[in-house]
């Protein structure tokens, strides 16, 4: 079964698998973080205080063409899976020149669940796995051509993928040790085509760089300043490297880890294996996520580029080469496993049936936006709110794609994040309705300090179908400070 992968039957596939995930997607709410994306893309900027603004820009073009849907928000980031698919093929054939583990790396990386699962979604990881793919494809082709002109290519690619997270720097480390470890890079490593590839690099950068200057460095601070930081002291190895192996796809972990274990066994053939490219590009990205995990929590994405790569080495762990007939027969089980799975799981959140889901799951996430709305709205027609204040980002930008400016929508903590908000300060001489979790209930009663009560306190749950997922309180506010949206309303005392 795995020799009958080519790339004709590969590209059916994918295409078939984009179109699934484009229906599939179409019925199946915003997550909270997606909802504050469609927020900055409102205002095109050159950065923002969470992330670069590459997933921005992406849902601007989308929705400036196909309208402020579900569909057209999540449109580029399913596309880009078939990019980067495309990308793991062709750098693949040019590193291996064997079809067969090119086809079989291009459909792995869609039986990966943090790709299945994950990248549909709108954020940041979806634009910067696919440029990491795409740079890293070109740097194959560098390595095996004498086409110096491609660094201009490579830094292009590189510096989106910078623009889309800053994750993507570590692709630039990975390039430097590329270039002084691997015998196959001899020829570039003095080359001045790799100085204008960094420039170009840089180039495509600076608006970021500007922006952050601008804005007292506050996104490089917050991203950054997780370097080193310690959380409880105690070490998240097993957790790290436990998600990771569920999240590639068990059977792909397996694979990929077979290839980097018989690599370092056959260390004479370092030097003339293809390899040393994949494992010297994406090393320093992998160490750091090792160390961070020794001391703090890595966040599961973090590790989103390497699928690639990883789908490579678990496709190279079948071939003649290294493979053996009981990785065959592994193999035989990556593709039903990871895209049977993700497509069930999709499929069913996409029909009544997971909307109705009767255990608490992470899609709880995307389930009784439209209907706690609804029900606020209502309150703010009956209470005669013009507008409406909350106090978490997620539930600000969930709001807000409900209300289709119909109502402004304005959080009045960390106001930090809305740098590129234009509001009407008449706005806030008006009724409003305050909403907060019930998960911030001590803070509820500092929050009222910041309005002259009008009305008492009410409740609204946030359910699916029969089932209670959380509750929020309510209660209608005036007369709030005139500089609650610059300053944000003040927790102390």
């Amino acid at each position: 079964m795995l020799r009958t992968y080519g790339g004709v039957s590969v590209a059916v596939a994918v295409t078939a698998l984009t179109l699934f995930r484009l229906l599939a997607i179409s019925h199946i709410s915003l997550v909270p973080d997606e909802a504050y994306y469609w927020l900055w893309s409102k205002v095109p900027s050159a950065g923002y205080y969470d992330h670069p603004p590459m997933i921005a820009w992406w849902i601007w073009l989308s929705t400036t063409i196909a309208g402020n849907s579900v569909f057209a928000i999540r449109l580029l980031p399913v596309l880009s899976i078939a990019v980067t698919s495309a990308a793991t093929y062709l750098t693949a054939r040019e590193l291996f020149d064997d079809r067969h583990i090119a086809a079989r790396a291009a459909m792995w990386v869609n039986a990966m669940f943090l790709i299945g699962l994950e990248h549909i979604f709108a954020t940041p990881d979806a634009p910067s796995t696919m440029f990491w793919a795409l740079t890293v494809l070109a740097l194959a082709h560098l390595r095996q051509r004498d086409r110096p002109w491609i660094w201009v290519i490579v830094g292009l690619l590189a510096g989106a993928g910078c623009v889309s997270k800053y994750t993507n720097l570590f692709l630039g480390l990975g390039i430097v040790a590329w270039l002084a470890l691997d015998p196959a890079a001899r020829r570039w490593r003095l080359d001045p085509w790799v100085i204008v590839g960094g420039i170009v690099a840089f180039v495509t950068f600076l608006p970021v760089l500007l922006w952050n200057q601008a804005h007292n460095w506050i996104s490089f601070q917050k991203q950054f300043g997780r370097i080193g930081e310690a959380g409880a002291g105690n070490s998240h190895l097993a957790e790290f490297l436990g998600g990771q192996f569920g999240l590639i796809n068990p059977v792909l972990a397996v694979l990929a880890s077979v290839a980097v274990w018989t690599y370092f066994r056959r260390r004479q053939y370092a030097a003339q294996s293809p390899l040393t490219f994949l494992i010297l590009l994406n090393a320093p990205l992998f160490l750091y996520m090792l160390v961070q995990s020794s001391h703090d929590r890595v966040h599961p994405n973090w590790m989103a580029p390497l699928y690639p790569a990883l789908a490579i080495f678990a496709a190279v762990a079948t071939s003649s080469e290294f493979g053996s007939a009981r990785m065959l027969r592994l193999g035989r089980w990556a593709t039903p496993v990871g895209i049977g799975l993700s497509s069930l799981i999709l499929a069913i959140f996409a029909t009544p049936l997971g909307r109705e889901m009767p255990l608490r799951s992470p899609a709880d996430n995307v389930l009784g936006w439209r209907g706690l709305y609804s029900s606020l709205d209502e309150i703010r027609q009956r209470t005669g709110a013009e507008w409406i204040a909350t106090t978490d980002y997620g539930l600000t930008g969930e709001l807000a794609f409900q209300a289709k400016d119909e109502v402004p929508v304005r959080q009045i903590v960390d106001r930090q994040r809305y740098f590129f908000e234009h509001t009407d300060p008449a706005m806030l001489e008006k009724i409003g309705l305050l909403v907060v979790s019930a998960n911030e209930e001590e803070r509820f009663l500092k929050y009222r300090k910041c309005f002259q009560t009008l009305s008492p306190v009410e409740t609204v749950h946030r359910q699916a179908g029969g089932r209670q997922i959380e509750l929020y309180f309510v209660v209608a506010v005036s007369h709030a400070p005139a500089d609650l949206l610059s300053r944000g309303c003040q927790l102390s005392g």
